[in-house]
């Protein structure tokens, strides 16, 4: 099959079906007209011959007509007749369909061109409008089907030759002389050529395209992108330079005729950039692209649906890559979401949430840390415009909480699937981060968050995920929750009482009866939210539940160390700490709760000191809430948390240099 030529691939794309209307009106046009000039021919003709020719036969007819009968008539051989004209139409007929449709459009083509004979004597000045403005209509009917040679494929390799010979390709001369231009007067005529090159550059491989330039050299193709990516902006901010707000907005001279201008190559520089992040492998280059590119976000949000799909490419390059890349694209996104407007800032919020969400699916070792920068990062985005930030958190503990309802109240296999997963934990850890920071009160304003009356609902989400199964595989999810939720308390002073979930576990199967031995390794609980089955009653699993849970108890009991009621506060927590003392089958808990106790009775004689010296009542609310405000010494809970940090991170810091990776070619 012979090669297709790319000016015949063009003109059926583009200009055939518009030919085939065109020849289709000219035909009706064209048939019309003969059907009244024929019939202006049939009067004529007819008025001349009805008082000659056609009396007799007339006459003749109608005697016959009334001398023979119906039944005479019938059996007058007249459906003979008709059967043999029609078989002859129908033998004629066949195969001859295309041989009708030729012999009618060269009718039509000798029609137009005896028209336009005689529009050449009617209006000779049309005419020659006509010659001078639409040539293809005078040309209409000549050479309109091309005359294939005797080998066709050989003619469609010379056009394509041809056609690619026409366009113009890409040398270093060419780019210097861009380069120079764009430097010494900032030439725009030289900046839309080098756009152009670009767009060619970013679309190499694309064959349906209609590009300006050629680019067959890769140093060529490095240092077109490279140039594109570094003088666009330079460029664009010398005519249309832009202002920074208070409000972080930007704001650009749009009613200017220099921005009238600029406004297709902008487009253009942005949708060569997304289909560059798109395409384009090498991080190298997506990190310029992306750092280059962050200088012209300004000039972006004039086009709603190129800052939507610039956002998407960004957020793909968020959730994935080299760590460089992935502050890069987050950097553009920062930027793009503190100067959009309303809409945009929520597509960005709930793009960036729901990327958040698909990348925690799948939660390992490797994937740790990017999840972890993700949650930070994300964070930062929804603590740029609180309004917006109310709006979707409301929406999405909303949505935690309706799961949570329907699994207690179908109890089904899918509705605790849903529940009992790491997306939504990494929710409900994300959204304990964000109230955090917002709700800070550490911050220099001292005015109450609006988003402080979100830390309710989180909080009995949060409360019922931790007792929704418990068992002892699922204390690892319970510590999770328990993390979250301490640092709200940290940051917010919000009372939460988590002393009933820790203590649980304390007083459950795993501590209470005797553990078998096992040569299992320890679990990472960092990654693991259900225990397998054959941990269960262990003492290799008793025991990292003993240091979690009781270093979990440490963590909440300093943050209530300073609080004017924890003398009262720990009374309940120490009788049941005493408890698990003397029945507990695990020794390291036994030493680890003791210790434990010593501390809280040390914590609760250094406050009843202190309150020896007050003079306010307890209903002065103000006053309790400031109690040893500016006490610059620590709290003996505090000393000990912060000894038994270091001591917690050199322990890590061990694991992870004699730990053993599992190459990728291992089995």
């Amino acid at each position: 099959m012979a090669k297709v030529a790319k000016r015949t691939k063009k003109f059926v794309k583009n200009k055939l079906d518009q030919t085939l209307q065109q020849r289709r009106d000219y035909k009706k046009r064209n048939l019309h007209v003969r059907d009244r000039q024929n019939k202006r021919d049939s009067r004529s003709t007819s008025a001349a011959q009805d008082g000659n020719d056609d009396e007799e036969p007339l006459e003749d007819a109608q005697k016959e007509s009334s001398t023979m009968g119906v039944d005479e008539f019938l059996q007058g051989g007249f459906e003979a007749g008709m059967g043999s004209e029609s078989e002859e139409q129908d033998s004629a007929g066949e195969g001859d369909d295309d041989l009708e449709d030729m012999e009618d459009i060269t009718d039509d083509e000798d029609g137009h061109a005896e028209d336009l004979e005689k529009l050449k004597e009617k209006d000779p000045e049309f005419y020659k409008y006509l010659q001078e403005n639409d040539r293809d209509l005078l040309a209409f009917g000549h050479n309109d089907e091309p005359q294939q040679a005797p080998d066709e494929s050989d003619t469609d390799d010379e056009q394509d030759e041809e056609e690619e010979e026409a366009i113009p390709v890409v040398t270093t001369e060419m780019l210097k002389q861009w380069q120079q231009a764009l430097l010494r007067h900032h030439s725009l005529r030289a900046l839309r050529r080098l756009l152009l090159a670009f767009r060619s550059a970013v679309h190499t491989g694309d064959e349906e395209g209609d590009y300006a330039y050629r680019i067959e050299d890769g140093p060529i193709f490095a240092k077109v992108l490279i140039t594109t990516l570094k003088y666009t902006p330079k460029v664009i901010q010398h005519h249309v330079p832009y202002k920074s707000t208070a409000d972080g907005h930007f704001k650009v001279p749009t009613h200017t005729k220099k921005w009238s201008s600029l406004v297709r190559p902008i487009r253009s520089y942005f949708l060569s950039v997304i289909q560059l992040l798109k395409t384009h492998p090498e991080p190298d280059m997506v990190y310029t692209a992306l750092t280059e590119s962050a200088k012209m976000i300004p000039y972006m949000h004039q086009d709603r649906r190129v800052a939507r799909d610039y956002v998407k490419q960004l957020l793909h390059h968020w959730s994935s890559g080299q760590d460089k890349v992935r502050l890069a694209a987050f950097s553009c996104l920062y930027v793009t979401t503190s100067s959009a407007s309303d809409e945009m800032i929520d597509f960005c919020l709930k793009s960036a949430y729901h990327t958040l969400v698909r990348s925690t699916k799948q939660t390992t070792p490797h994937t740790m840390p990017n999840i972890v920068l993700m949650k930070n990062t994300a964070c930062e985005l929804f603590c740029l415009h609180p309004d917006a930030a109310y709006q979707q958190t409301f929406g999405f503990i909303r949505q935690l909480a309706i799961s949570l309802r329907n699994c207690l109240k179908l109890k089904s296999k899918e509705q605790f699937q849903a529940v009992l997963n790491w997306p939504y934990i990494h929710c409900l850890d994300f959204w304990s981060m964000v109230l955090s920071k917002t709700c800070n009160d550490q911050s220099e304003e001292h005015e109450p968050s609006h988003m402080r009356p979100l830390i309710y609902p989180l909080v009995q989400v949060a409360l019922g995920v931790a007792r929704l199964v418990p068992i002892s595989r699922y204390f690892p999810l319970r510590m999770h929750v328990v993390r979250g939720m301490l640092r709200l308390i940290q940051t917010t002073h919000v009372y939460i009482p988590l002393a009933a979930l820790i203590l649980e576990v304390f007083e459950s199967p795993e501590f209470q009866r005797k553990s078998k031995g096992a040569t299992l390794k320890p679990l990472d609980l960092e990654t693991t939210f259900r225990a397998p089955q054959a941990y269960v009653r262990t003492r290799i699993y008793a025991e990292q539940l003993a240091d979690e849970f009781s270093f979990l108890l440490q963590e909440y009991l300093s943050t209530q160390a300073r609080s004017i009621a924890f003398p009262e506060l720990v009374i309940p927590i120490t009788v049941q700490m005493r408890r698990v003392v003397k029945t507990g089958q695990s020794s390291r808990l036994t030493e680890t709760l003791r210790a434990l106790l010593e501390k809280c009775q040390q914590n609760a004689v250094w406050i009843e000191q202190r309150r020896q010296q007050i003079e306010f009542a307890p209903n002065d609310h103000r006053q309790v809430d400031r109690f040893l405000e500016n006490e610059s010494s620590e709290a003996p809970m505090e000393a000990s948390l912060r000894l038994a940090r270091k001591v917690r991170a050199q322990k890590q810091k061990l694991l992870e240099q004699n730990a053993y990776v599992v190459g990728d070619d291992e089995e």
